[in-house]
Formats: structure tokens, sequence, C-alpha cells
């Protein structure tokens, strides 16, 4: 009698921690799915492409465009769990970028010429604070930068994506 009493208090504890787990579990897969499909929609939207940017027409009076390349620009300088897109942060299409400035207005203006200056000089220093600012704008929920690349991991990752 006693072992059936044990059965059934562990089987409602059982039963009550899946109850009460349940609602976080499945928001929790819900998130995931909804940050995919946020992903994927910005990928078949606008391939990141791995060299200079040769067509600058996406960025046309498109501030969520451009703010997306600097993003795709942090990935190769940041480190971060997920990474969604890739552009070289490279002299060529730093230079591109602060020319679309030029051309366009965005609310923002005056943030990305000061990111893209700064980097233009071959400073990167804040590039986690500039990937998360970006990401936070995007209501980004997986992917946070969390510090710098080292020289070897960046390497790797240029080898890889460039």
């Amino acid at each position: 009698m006693k072992k059936i009493i044990i059965g059934i208090v562990v089987a409602l504890a059982i039963g009550g921690m899946v109850f009460v787990s349940f609602p976080m579990i499945e928001n929790a897969r819900e998130n995931l799915v909804e940050e995919s499909a946020r992903h994927l929609t910005k990928e078949s939207e606008a391939e990141p492409q791995p060299l200079a940017i040769v067509d600058d027409e996406p960025y046309k009076n498109n501030e969520a465009g451009f703010m997306q390349r600097i993003h795709d620009m942090t990935h190769q300088k940041v480190y971060a769990n997920d990474k969604w897109g890739a552009l070289e942060a490279n002299e060529e299409n730093i230079t591109m970028m602060l020319s679309l400035l030029d051309e366009n207005e965005y609310d923002d203006e005056d943030y990305y010429r000061e990111v893209l200056t700064t980097w233009k000089d071959g400073d990167f220093s804040n590039a986690v604070e500039v990937h998360n600012k970006i990401w936070r704008a995007q209501d980004g929920s997986i992917g946070k930068a969390k510090r710098l690349l080292t020289t070897e991991e960046e390497q790797l990752f240029v080898e890889n994506n460039f």
C-alpha cells in the first residue's frame, strides 16, 4: 500500500511539473519558430553578398536593409551563438555604405555615419555594441553578441564566408 501511495505522489508531482512547465516550453518553441521565420524572410528578401556591394538598389530609401548590412558586417567581428548573414567589413564596403548615407535619408543617419567612420579608421571596438543595438531594433531573441572575436576566430570567419 505504501508503494502505491508513493507511486501516486510521484505521478502527481511529475504531472504537476509537466502542467506548469508545458506553457513555458511551448512559448519558447513559438519564439524560436518566429525568430527562424523572421530570419528566413530576411534571407529570402536579400541574400547576403559575401564580397563587395555591387547593387546598392536595395538600400535606396530602405533603412531596414541598410541597417541589416551593418548588422551583417558586425558578424565578422563579434562572437554570437547564432549568426545569419555576412558582409565583409572591408574598406570598399564601408566606403559604399558611407556614400549611400550621402544619397539617402535615414532616421538614424548620424549613428550609422559615426559607426562607419570609426570602422573606416580601422576601429571595430564598438562592434558588439553596434551588433546588439541593431539586433534589439530588429526584435532579436537569438544570437546576441557576447564579445569581439579573437584574431584567429575572425580569420576563420573570413575564410569560411568570403
